[in-house]
């Protein structure tokens, strides 16, 4: 139903590979590009900072006309995930900044569940989905992997489970990443 919902610019597509798919998230601001292993099949990937800026409406004080960068809706097996995703190519933006953005695009599927009821008379629509969120940093573009040294990437944790923009996970220096990282409740914070 949320496939239907949204138009299909705002929706990244799959990419088939052997066993599950993957993804690749381009932030087209920072020209970079994450991909994302192993994602379940029947996964909606959105472009939520293509969602219409709500200038008009609020007044930003508290950060409520920020959103990150992407939103992965999944069911895996029986386990259904809502994983909100914000890139960047370096590591400039303040914590505070970043979980600002989480929650925008937290608010942004609430809209859409709201939608869902509303409009489409599902009233089960997203409920029962566990939240992930996670800031990938320090991303590098295609250009500067091939010119410098390869970094390795590391997770750092704020200790508990991230399922609340407060407590988000950040991952550094990572192009690619395995899908069960971004929902994984039993991170090792060391470089791999």
């Amino acid at each position: 139903m949320l496939r239907k919902m949204l138009v299909s610019t705002a929706q990244i597509p799959l990419h088939p590979s052997p066993g599950r798919p993957s993804v690749k998230l381009t932030d087209k601001q920072a020209k970079t590009t994450v991909e994302i292993k192993g994602i379940p099949h029947d996964s909606v990937v959105i472009r939520a900072e293509d969602f219409e800026n709500p200038l008009t409406i609020f007044n930003g004080s508290k950060g409520e006309r920020k959103r990150a960068d992407f939103v992965i809706v999944a069911i895996d097996g029986i386990r259904k995930w809502i994983i909100c995703i914000e890139t960047q190519a370096g590591n400039s933006k303040t914590r505070t900044h970043v979980e600002q953005q989480l929650k925008g695009a937290a608010c942004f599927m609430s809209y859409c569940n709201c939608i869902g009821k509303m409009f489409w008379q599902s009233k089960v629509f997203l409920d029962d989905y566990q939240y992930r969120h996670v800031s990938i940093v320090d991303i590098s573009s295609a250009r500067e992997i091939k010119k410098t040294r390869h970094y390795p990437f590391y997770i750092q944790s704020q200790g508990g489970l991230h399922n609340t923009p407060a407590g988000f996970l950040k991952i550094y220096r990572s192009n690619s990443l395995y899908f069960s990282k971004l929902i994984s409740e039993h991170l090792s914070v060391s470089p791999s």
